[in-house]
């Protein structure tokens, strides 16, 4: 389903907090050009064992539009599909929202239980999905089924990595990670973990496919 959620207390004054069932990975790539980051992402995705249900997240720094990143992925021939998650959402009006809501997310109203092939935990591999969006846009959104979180770039700061991997491990379920960033911004990664109370594990490209 797709709906706004409270979010847990934190014993240490933070008022969000990464699900302790998110492991977090840093893949850090030669550069830190647009195309070197996506070619990244491509080759961690493409190193991947099954296919996932998948959120592609575009940090605020990562200088290319949701569409234009989205029409290099699929000239990678990336499986599912990449699709803009706004597309998916946008929507003139409550009354239409509500129903585009409802469409993404299967359920009968906003916040019951996800029905549909895209977002049903009974769903099989051929019904996974690969959403595409930008930074500033994952703040209390909610998708079912959720496996993996593919960040590109580094994110702006804690708060939004926050938000960003708290988009997967919900309701005890696992989830992972990979941010897809230079060596530089692999090292302020680093530099947050005390701060989100958290461990960033370095992997080489051969790494992903066990996860």
């Amino acid at each position: 389903s797709l709906q706004k959620n409270p979010q847990p207390q934190q014993q240490h004054g933070r008022s969000v907090t990464i699900p302790e069932t998110v492991q977090n990975y840093i893949y850090s790539v030669q550069g830190s050009s647009e195309g070197k980051l996506l070619t990244g992402a491509f080759q961690v995705i493409q190193q991947l064992k099954r296919r996932r249900r998948m959120l592609l997240v575009l940090s605020r720094s990562f200088n290319m539009s949701t569409q234009n990143a989205i029409g290099a992925l699929r000239h990678f021939k990336i499986q599912p599909e990449p699709r803009a998650l706004l597309d998916v959402l946008q929507a003139d009006g409550t009354d239409q929202m509500i129903q585009v809501h409802r469409q993404v997310s299967g359920a009968a109203g906003v916040g019951e239980a996800a029905t549909t092939k895209y977002f049903d935990n009974t769903a099989n591999e051929h019904d996974d999905y690969f959403f595409v969006t930008g930074e500033d846009t994952v703040r209390g959104l909610h998708l079912d089924g959720l496996e993996l979180v593919i960040v590109v770039g580094r994110p702006n700061g804690p708060d939004e990595y926050t938000h960003i991997a708290g988009r997967t491990g919900r309701a005890g379920k696992s989830g992972k990670v990979i941010n897809v960033v230079s060596h530089e911004n692999g090292a302020a990664l680093k530099s947050w973990e005390r701060m989100l109370e958290t461990e960033f594990t370095p992997i080489e490209l051969e790494d992903a496919a066990d996860l």
